[in-house]
């Protein structure tokens, strides 16, 4: 179960408005629309094909809150940003969960990751898991510099592990934090990240 803090309200760097909300069934048409929208070379990054409308249906009609936490975030009735917490199984990793994200182009530099990541975070911590790491493949330099400017440490490289859309194979990055440091970091990032001559390294793009 989530909380009720939902729907929140985010306020972006340029004054506009997003409004952040857990995924509902009824989102399909509008989840679809955004990844579609989302340039090649955003998705090449993707772990699934989210060309798919097969794959959105599952994840608009699946819904499970105890094994995942995928939150959007609208300007208006409009998609333009996902992120969602992975929880592992009970055993040996239950303290540890995964995140990814993605957000539209027509928002990025504006603080939007910033405030969805501090969002997973916060689930994160309400259910008492002590570390997150992320999947990067190695050439998205954009999403690399945005995790490692909110502390998390790369701990090893799967070389040709992944091939992209198009059948390439990539090289995947692993990197972790801990989530209480998240918490603080993540916090003085957005106040910084709201400055209008601050500009949010990476890209938005975090699988």
């Amino acid at each position: 179960m989530l909380t009720k803090e939902y729907p929140k309200t985010l306020k972006l760097k340029d004054g506009r408005s997003v409004v952040l909300n857990p995924l509902a069934r009824d989102a399909f048409d509008q989840l679809h629309a955004f990844f579609l929208e989302l340039p090649e070379e955003d998705r090449l990054f993707l772990r699934h094909d989210v060309k798919d409308p097969a794959l959105i249906h599952r994840w608009t009609e699946d819904l499970d809150f105890d094994r995942v936490i995928p939150l959007v975030a609208r300007d208006g009735d409009k998609i333009v940003g996902s992120g969602s917490l992975h929880l592992m199984a009970p055993g040996w990793m239950q303290h540890a969960g995964h995140v990814r994200m993605v957000t539209a182009r027509s928002h990025r530099h504006q603080g939007l990751g910033g405030l969805i990541a501090r969002d997973l975070v916060a689930l994160a911590m309400e259910r008492n898991l002590e570390k997150l790491q992320v999947h990067i493949i190695e050439d998205n330099e954009g999403a690399l510099r945005m995790c490692e400017a909110v502390g998390f440490q790369k701990v090893g490289v799967l070389p040709g592990m992944v091939k992209d859309q198009k059948g390439q194979s990539r090289n995947v990055v692993i990197m972790i934090n801990d989530v209480i440091n998240l918490s603080q970091i993540l916090e003085d990032w957005i106040q910084d990240s709201m400055i209008p001559s601050y500009r949010v390294p990476g890209a938005g793009v975090m699988d």
